[in-house]
């Protein structure tokens, strides 16, 4: 046989700290390809979230053609002042929890997808378009919808 030594990084005491920097990484590039650590610079949550909660969201948030996908992460907490949203604390780094007043959405939509509905807001002047499924973004479109004297012109 061949005893060839193992390069270092192959060892396995470096397995789990090289898997937490890069679990760091990725988490940190799609905070920003996504937008979302964008957002966070006008829109921290500053106070606890208070309102109809919906745990495990799916949803989506960037640009039409590279948007960042949450499959079953997303923590959405709708009250009569705005939307609250964060993350499964896994995959919080560089992502911390965002309030968006209603004052502040710009547009918002509902879709028909295959199976269910998906409602898609913007922020407004801002560039991330959102994506809730299912009945937090039923939710929300209704909360929009029935508090029209917030929206802002």
């Amino acid at each position: 046989m061949n005893d060839v030594p193992m390069p270092w990084y192959m060892e396995p005491q470096w397995f789990f700290p090289a898997f937490a920097v890069i679990w760091l990484g990725v988490s940190g590039a799609l905070a920003h390809i996504g937008g979302w650590a964008s957002l966070a610079g006008s829109f921290r949550a500053t106070q606890p979230a208070t309102g109809e909660r919906f745990r495990f969201v799916s949803g989506s948030m960037g640009t039409r053609f590279l948007p960042v996908r949450y499959g079953g992460c997303l923590f959405v907490t709708v009250s009569r002042s705005g939307i609250h949203l964060s993350i499964l604390f896994l995959f919080r780094f560089q992502s911390p929890a965002l309030f968006i007043p209603w004052t502040q959405i710009e547009t918002i939509t509902e879709k028909r997808l295959l199976v269910g509905r998906e409602t898609v807001f913007r922020v407004r002047n801002r560039w991330p378009t959102f994506s809730v499924r299912g009945r937090a973004g039923q939710f929300i479109w209704q909360a929009y919808s029935d508090a029209p004297s917030q929206h802002a012109p």
